[in-house]
């Protein structure tokens, strides 16, 4: 194994025995998908998940199975849900301790039957050719190379399937200080801090795609981070979100977003 590959192993591997060491009951296992992130980190989720729904749901009524591969899964923390809308679920991760903890929250949550959880390196995947409707990631482009990566998910993708992804830009002085500050505390990698995605990164992935969609997320909403318990709260944060909006429609401005959301479909075979 490759030492990068490695690094990441170990790093996961390390998080999830912080939790697997501590009795599993007092672990959050309610909250998953855009619950674990809150009203204001969890936008860019809730945007993708009613994504999700929106195509299970359309093939459901067809008639059709559906197949998800949840892609760097670490915990599973994005698999419960797709698999209680009726997708068939794959979980993916190079952390076989993240993986434990992942099927547990499975058995837990009564979607057992419904997921598969894997071992698996993510720049090659062992899953037959047009196998998948959904690729979803959240945060595993900055811990891969994603030159060979985007091939094997463009080949277990079908002709009409769809690439889903949430993840981070690395263009916000601000977010860098804090993302500096986690790299010195030993919570996140070296590769995680130096691939983070730029601007002319979400461009290269936009090649591989027929249809693409790209959206941004959490500028001037993150303001909002420190009021959350206060009353008036919702009121607040619609107004952040609607600024927000407006100003993420401004090309200039978008590159400091936190986060940045493909809806990709059609993948160039």
């Amino acid at each position: 194994m490759e030492l990068r590959k490695q690094i990441e192993k170990d790093h996961y591997n390390r998080q999830a025995e912080k939790i697997i060491q501590r009795d599993y009951d007092n672990f959050d296992w309610v909250r998953y998908g855009s619950k674990k992130f809150g009203p204001i980190l969890g936008i860019p989720f809730r945007f993708c998940e009613k994504k999700i729904q929106e195509i299970i749901d359309r093939k459901r009524e067809r008639g059709q199975a559906v197949y998800f591969l949840d892609y760097g899964c670490g915990n599973g923390i994005h698999s419960i849900f797709p698999a209680k809308w009726g997708a068939k679920v794959y979980g993916i991760d190079i952390s076989g301790q993240s993986i434990e903890i992942a099927k547990e929250w499975a058995k837990r949550e009564g979607v057992e039957r419904e997921t598969v959880f894997l071992v698996m390196d993510c720049e090659k995947l062992e899953f037959p050719e047009n196998f998948f409707d959904i690729v979803f990631n959240c945060g595993t482009l900055s811990c891969i190379d994603r030159e060979k990566a985007y091939p094997e998910i463009i080949k277990v993708l079908k002709p009409n399937g769809f690439f889903i992804s949430v993840d981070t830009l690395g263009h916000n002085p601000l977010l860098n200080l804090n993302r500096k500050i986690k790299l010195r505390r030993g919570l996140r990698t070296q590769q995680t801090f130096d691939h983070i995605l730029r601007m002319k990164d979400v461009k290269i992935v936009g090649q591989y795609f027929n249809k693409t969609g790209t959206y941004f997320f959490n500028l001037v909403t993150l303001l909002g981070i420190p009021f959350q318990k206060l009353p008036g709260f919702n009121f607040f944060i619609k107004f952040l979100e609607i600024t927000d909006k407006a100003l993420l429609k401004l090309p200039f401005l978008r590159r400091y977003a936190f986060k940045v959301v493909f809806i990709f479909s059609s993948p160039k075979k």
